[in-house]
């Protein structure tokens, strides 16, 4: 009787620790690297409850934006520009970010990362490659934007084939380079490659809030100041 007594009470003192176990969320984290131990890294992020995440990376894909020559601009490249764009439609661009095609697709390159835009003026909802700015974006009414292949090549000018993401409809952008315009190109890489004084940005799954997040994608850029500011939460808050 008296073992049958304890037995029950262990069980209902287990009840409450399997019930108060935290789900995993969705999303996403960024800041600078601070550490790195095999496959793990951790990095500061001022959203954190503790002020740094610590990264399980093992089996994340890992992404790196590094700069690119121009001759990386060539036919069927994909590319997603950035910059202001013009009463006819042309984007000058400030930033361009190369990738190869996947599966004869750039959509399956690294815009899932970013999501397709509509060429020529709607942001994209995360730039490739990089961090969101604190507070989301917030363009200008002259914002100019081009995701697509490069169909077309003439001097400093490029023509972007893409889709509009909300008619599905096929896009000519015209994309202007200028001597401030800036090219990047995004490999994967290794686990082993993430390293100190660089910028992540991760997604994944975290239990409790991003201290600790189990990734899926990593996304590494130069540092930006030291800082990379974004927070853990609930896809769509």
């Amino acid at each position: 009787m008296v073992r049958l007594v304890v037995a029950a009470l262990a069980a209902f003192l287990l009840i409450p620790a399997v019930a108060s176990a935290a789900s995993p969320v969705q999303g996403s984290v960024s800041g600078p690297v601070v550490s790195v131990s095999g496959s793990t890294f951790t990095i500061t992020t001022k959203l954190s409850p503790t002020g740094k995440s610590k990264v399980s990376a093992g089996s994340a894909t890992i992404t790196e934006q590094a700069t690119a020559p121009k001759s990386d601009l060539k036919i069927g490249a994909c590319v997603m520009a950035n910059g202001s764009k013009n009463s006819k439609g042309v984007v000058t661009a400030l930033r361009i970010t190369v990738s190869q095609p996947v599966k004869g697709s750039c959509t399956n390159g690294f815009a899932r990362f970013g999501g397709g835009g509509r060429s020529g003026g709607v942001r994209p909802n995360r730039p490739a490659g990089g961090t969101p700015p604190a507070g989301g974006f917030s363009r200008s009414g002259n914002f100019g934007f081009a995701f697509g292949s490069v169909t077309k090549l003439s001097g400093s000018t490029l023509t972007v084939k893409g889709t509009d993401f909300l008619t599905k409809k096929t896009t000519l952008t015209t994309v202007s380079l200028t001597s401030k315009t800036t090219l990047s190109e995004t490999e994967t890489v290794k686990v082993s490659d993430v390293k100190t004084k660089q910028c992540a940005f991760v997604f994944g799954s975290s239990t409790d809030k991003g201290v600790t997040v189990k990734a899926t994608r990593v996304q590494l850029s130069p540092e930006q100041n030291g800082t990379c500011t974004a927070g853990f939460r609930r896809p769509g808050s």
